[in-house]
């Protein structure tokens, strides 16, 4: 949520412009109407009620005494005290928490505790109160906003609970059960702890202390490899949490894989530089691939005020250098930065990554508000404000799309002009997607270096921009050399841009490649998937589940530590675990994973209702004999049965399987959710990855690169299917991946399919979506209707074609619609070399389906037999990447866009039915990357 307030004693006081005020006051009612839909388990008060309490004097906001043991300091130390009305506020002083002096008890007994209440949630727009605490359910991962509806909801639900009382010990995730790691998962330190709170590593939060020392031990204590041989070492998981207040740092706080950092929701916590600061950012990661094991990144940074404004101006300095890549994301993070003339700074730069995912993120002042030099990604919910120079600029990237932006009060909205001087000349932004938005007090929106006598390469320099309100006297886009590419008249006014591209176009009947530089009329957007609010129309979009959860009961929360489950790698607990999803549903309840590993020899069924949310990525891992065969596959995780509705929320889990596991399905949807755009089901930040996890039996040792497939070495039959049953399906920030490699070692890891979209007809939205190695496709889509991607991103296996597709799957599927390779690549069967080129998975498939929206792709395929030097050069490693079949049914077209498509790797992007319709090496990029603008199929008929 965005508060565009001088809050933190930011450095500027200014009335928002007209088109700020209402992207803040949308983003306040999208909390509402989430709160409003998805508590319906409980009633919220009407917002408009005149029995709301119009007053804003603190006299008029009475306190309540409460009496609850909480553990603000890692249950280390504090007295339970009271805190009645007339009575100051308590203010003891903590025993320092250091690494030696940490207590090894778990039992609540001996971790007394004390909850200084920090404030009030009058906000000026309620006549009544309660104070609220610091340390809140969950560790505060989900944000709130106080806004007047919330009082009465508080007063009626919580306050007359238990939420307070002794008992809260018993289910807390904040309590000693979970702190630390099963004794078997990190036998170098069984102590090892899981959750820091970095007041108990010393910080004090109080504006004054230099907290650096303090908060840099809790990030890395465990996290790095000390001895001198670091291949195999796997970096454990760590929660590392900052209450509210203010922290002065004086250096760089560096951030490494497997670690989530989040602050405090009900208000987020200030790190503020020192004048002497140290270093090129406030958080930067550490990510090499030779340390941590497996693939993927996993780093979160949510909840933060970052304020750099004290470093001189002069300084190369960032709030955030971000090197993370796939499942990591940035989220609901503020940056406030010089806004002294000539000054170097930039709000978040982002360099060195395959995938970034942002979201609900503003950016103040500084030269740049965010930097991008990136494979791919999906920005969403942006507000850049006040940069010197440049909102944001795009050094590099394969595709990109930037949705719901909004930009004020920076000479240029975004530049993508970036030109790499060869020899060859190419422009190095290969495809852009800009998606809903506005811009006002700007000099130009969008810089680009294609267009007027370019020779740059034909595919570079792709843009595509829907729905945009560009503010009077803006030039839409601008070449670098000040020349207008587009500035639609009249110019004195606001201009609503419905759709307008430049790059390579292909349109049906003939499908005849077109330069393009203007508008486009046809056809029209997505209309099923588009949610219209306030006359506006945006396609459907929800961040991570937040508000609802805290108003919670405590002894709601459903912890699977708690109940006996044991989560060590070993143990089969899966009966217990489906004791916890039965009495969830029936209850109502939300459920907290502890860290774990926790072994499953059945399908785990996901009842409608259902909330799970996850403390740093807990593994449930398929395991035993019901999972073992391929002609008879099972889920992991069946969310929802055939015929049920309802809505199924799950966030921060990883699904992963043992050696042998042919026949698991990691996700399988067939819940129908409610009605088109009221408040989805789906999953967030939620991963399935096999190969290169501890006690999975698929790593490096045991599954090396080879010249034949090891039937041990199969690791799945699919991450997700979402079936003909399923409905209204929401995903964002979801990683499906078998390991290629593990400590830089190459990896034979065996899943047959990525992501299988099998029949659906109602509402399915993908956001940011990583599928890589799977042995017949990442993607398909067949018989299925109202679908909407942004940013779907892909690589195939590095080992093929040894072996070649569809070994180790050699049975076809017929139900599931198999590609049939025996019968695709028999033209080349003559050919060795060709059919071994054929023969390769799938990027993306779509079978006879309708109303597909996709906007950027970037489809690769870089090695052949993990040889980066493909036969026939880099547009060969293989012979098709995009198969669309069977379109061309009677008695309606069916309608599929694809905008920003980018394929590296292949000799021809696509093919409809077997006839090639994209010939890659007539669209070079840049990097290797071949972007196409704008595709469209109607019917699919290609004249012969």
């Amino acid at each position: 949520m965005y508060h565009f307030y001088p809050d933190y004693n930011f450095s500027y006081n200014y009335k928002l412009p007209h088109f700020m005020s209402r992207f803040h006051d949308e983003q306040l009612r999208r909390s509402m109407g989430d709160l409003r839909s998805t508590l319906s388990w409980s009633a919220l008060p009407d917002p408009n009620s005149t029995a709301m309490p119009t007053s804003t004097l603190t006299s008029d906001c009475p306190t309540v005494c409460l009496d609850f043991m909480t553990n603000s300091c890692g249950g280390l130390w504090g007295t339970c005290v009271p805190h009645c009305p007339g009575q100051p506020f308590p203010t003891p002083t903590p025993p320092p928490c250091t690494t030696s002096s940490r207590p090894t008890s778990t039992s609540t007994s001996d971790c007394p505790t004390l909850q200084r209440f920090v404030g009030n949630m009058c906000a000026s727009l309620s006549g009544s109160t309660i104070p609220y605490s610091d340390s809140t359910t969950l560790h505060d991962f989900f944000a709130i906003n106080f806004v007047k509806t919330m009082y009465d909801y508080v007063k009626n639900n919580i306050v007359k609970s238990n939420l307070l009382k002794n008992d809260y010990f018993k289910v807390h995730p904040n309590s000693n059960f979970h702190h630390k790691l099963p004794n078997r998962l990190w036998h170098k330190n069984s102590s090892y702890p899981v959750y820091r709170n970095v007041k108990c590593w010393g910080a004090k939060g109080d504006g004054v202390t230099d907290d650096t020392d303090a908060i840099i031990r809790a990030l890395t204590e465990g996290k790095t490899c000390q001895g001198s041989n670091c291949k195999n070492f796997y970096i454990p998981p760590s929660l590392v949490y900052f209450p509210k207040g203010e922290y002065i740092v004086g250096k760089t706080l560096p951030i490494y894989k497997n670690t989530q950092v989040i602050g405090s929701a009900w208000q987020q916590p200030v790190i503020r530089t020192k004048g002497t600061f140290t270093g090129s950012a406030i958080f930067e990661t550490k990510v090499k691939e030779n340390i941590g094991g497996a693939i993927g990144d996993f780093i979160t940074l949510k909840n933060f005020a970052l304020i750099g404004g004290k470093v001189p101006r002069e300084r190369d300095f960032a709030a955030v250098r971000w090197s993370a890549g796939h499942a990591s994301g940035i989220y609901q993070v503020k940056t406030s930065m010089s806004y002294d003339a000539a000054n170097k700074h930039r709000g978040i730069v982002v360099s060195n990554t395959p995938h970034i995912w942002m979201s609900d993120i503003s950016t103040d002042q500084g030269d740049i508000g965010i930097d991008l030099s990136v494979q791919s990604g999906t920005l969403r919910n942006i507000g850049v404000l006040n940069s010197k120079s440049i909102g944001i600029r795009i050094t590099s990237s394969y595709s990109l799309t930037l949705k719901n932006l909004y930009l004020y009060n920076t000479p240029t909205g975004i530049d993508a002009s970036k030109v790499n001087p060869g020899p060859p000349v190419s422009q190095t932004v290969n495809s852009l997607v800009i998606l809903e938005g506005e811009i006002s007090a700007a000099k130009v929106f969008i810089k680009t270096a294609r267009g007027g006598s370019s020779t740059y390469p034909n595919g570079a320099g792709s843009i595509v921009l829907e729905r945009f309100v560009v503010a009077a006297g803006i030039p839409v886009v601008q070449r670098d050399n000040g020349v207008n590419v587009y500035h639609p008249s009249p110019v004195n006014t606001n201009r609503f841009i419905a759709l307008w591209a430049q790059g390579r176009r292909y349109t049906p009947p003939n499908y005849a490649v077109a330069t393009m530089q203007n508008p486009i009329t046809n056809p029209k957007p997505s209309q099923p998937l588009l949610r219209t609010e306030e006359q506006e129309s945006i396609y459907y979009e929800k961040s991570q589940p937040s508000g609802p959860y805290q108003f919670f009961k405590a002894s709601d929360f459903l912890s699977f530590r708690s109940h006996g489950i044991k989560g060590d790698g070993t143990t089969d607990d899966t009966a217990k675990i489906q004791q916890v999803l039965n009495l969830a549903a029936s209850s109502n309840r939300p459920i907290f994973v502890d860290y774990g590993i926790y072994l499953v020899s059945r399908t785990l069924k996901i009842h409608p209702g259902t909330r799970i949310i996850g403390e740093v990525w807990p593994k449930f891992m398929a395991s035993g004999a019901y999972f073992t065969n391929a002609k008879n596959p099972h889920p992991v995780f069946q969310i929802g049965a055939p015929g049920q509705t309802g809505r199924v929320e799950i966030q921060d889990i990883l699904v992963t399987a043992k050696a042998g596991s042919a026949g698991a399905i990691s996700f399988q949807w067939n819940l129908k959710g409610p009605n088109l755009y009221n408040d989805a089901g789906g999953m967030w930040n939620t991963h399935s990855v096999i190969g290169a996890q501890p006690f999975s039996n698929l790593e490096s040792s045991q599954c090396p690169h080879g010249t034949r497939p090891l039937s041990k070495c199969i690791g799945a039959f699919m991450h997700l299917h979402i079936t003909r049953h399923a409905s209204n399906v929401y995903l964002e920030n979801n990683y499906y991946a078998s390991a290629s490699h593990q400590s830089s070692q190459p990896l034979d890891v065996y899943v047959g399919r990525g992501v299988l979209i099998d029949g659906t007809q109602g509402g399915l939205w993908l956001y940011s979506i990583t599928s890589e190695n799977s042995v017949l496709y990442q993607y398909q889509i067949q018989n299925s209707a109202k679908i909407f991607a942004s940013g779907l991103k892909s690589t195939n296996p590095s080992f093929q074609p040894n072996p070649q597709a569809p070994s180790p799957f050699n049975i076809v599927n017929t139900t599931l619609s198999d590609p049939n390779f025996s019968t695709i690549c028999k033209p080349h069967v003559k050919s060795p070399a060709a059919y071994a080129k054929c023969a390769k998975a799938f990027g993306l498939r779509i079978i006879n389906s309708d109303n597909i929206a996709i906007y950027s792709t970037s489809l690769l395929a870089g090695q052949d037999n993990y040889s980066s030097n493909c036969p026939g050069g880099h547009f060969n490693c293989q012979l098709v990447m995009i198969s669309i079949e069977k379109q061309s049914r009677r008695p309606v077209d069916k309608l599929v866009n694809v905008y920003g498509l980018t394929v590296r790797g292949a000799r021809y992007a696509l093919a409809i039915d077997g006839k090639i319709v994209i010939d890659s090496q007539k669209n070079a990029g840049t990097s290797l990357a071949l972007p196409v603008v704008a595709w469209f199929l109607v019917g699919g008929v290609i004249p012969s």
